[in-house]
């Protein structure tokens, strides 16, 4: 007995697309190994342009699954600045994560002054005192532009990550962070250069422009096949995610 076209067409495609969930799944066991001390530090989740919840989702939930760190808030800005609080998990020694949500993701300067609100708002609020920020594209331009700010929050900043962001325009900071801790991340597929859209020399002079005002300054390429290095795909590398943790959150 033959069997119908269609259905040898549906139990293919059933099995293609189940071995792809199953490869896709396997691979974020790589962070069930991984071992980071849990403290009261906040880390703030950054996006890029036009992002929304979903750009940083899976890093956040990724991260807070093996308890390596706990989804604790979420901060909305709104486009003048008012921001929404929604909580999630009590702020302990847990490595708080906070993704931060902006209704104009546009403009990292006003987005940067907007940061400040949050920063502040967190330290009255819940004694926030020492923060981290994650940025992904513009969202570590975001993070730079606060540094670079003549009125920052009332809180430490500690350590700063930055994938696949660049600094069109950016002058060299005028204050001074001695403790301050920064990596650069970019991506290249394969041979590329570039992760699609940023390329890699325009990541780079972020080394010129924190010279001698920040403690200590890393940079790194990110180099592998487009789906964990394209630059969209960046955030949904679980292998950058395990880097990531462990950087943010240093054994003592």
């Amino acid at each position: 007995m033959k069997h119908p076209r269609g259905f040898t067409v549906f139990i293919t495609c059933f099995l293609v697309l189940s071995s792809l969930t199953l490869w896709w799944n396997h691979r974020w066991t790589v962070l069930q190994s991984v071992r980071v001390p849990q403290t009261q530090t906040v880390t703030l989740f950054l996006p890029g342009s036009h992002g929304a919840w979903l750009s940083l989702r899976s890093m956040v939930t990724s991260l807070n699954r093996p308890h390596l760190g706990t989804f604790a808030l979420t901060a909305r800005v709104s486009w003048t600045g008012h921001v929404h609080w929604h909580q999630r998990r009590a702020l302990a020694a847990n490595n708080p994560l906070i993704p931060v949500i902006f209704a104009d993701n546009t403009h990292p300067q006003k987005q940067a002054r907007q940061l400040t609100t949050v920063l502040t708002q967190l330290h009255r609020r819940y004694g926030v005192t020492q923060v981290n920020l994650v940025g992904h594209s513009s969202g570590g331009t975001i993070a730079y532009d606060y540094l670079d700010d003549h009125a920052p929050a009332p809180v430490t900043v500690r350590r700063i990550a930055m994938i696949g962001a660049d600094f069109p325009e950016r002058t060299g900071l005028h204050a001074h962070y001695p403790r301050l801790k920064i990596l650069n991340l970019t991506g290249v597929i394969g041979r590329t250069g570039n992760d699609s859209e940023v390329p890699a020399n325009t990541v780079t002079p972020l080394r010129r422009l924190v010279a001698g005002h920040v403690g200590q300054y890393q940079f790194a390429r990110i180099i592998g096949p487009v789906w964990e290095t394209q630059h969209s795909l960046l955030h949904e590398n679980p292998a950058l995610d395990a880097r990531l943790i462990r950087y943010l959150y240093p054994p003592s």
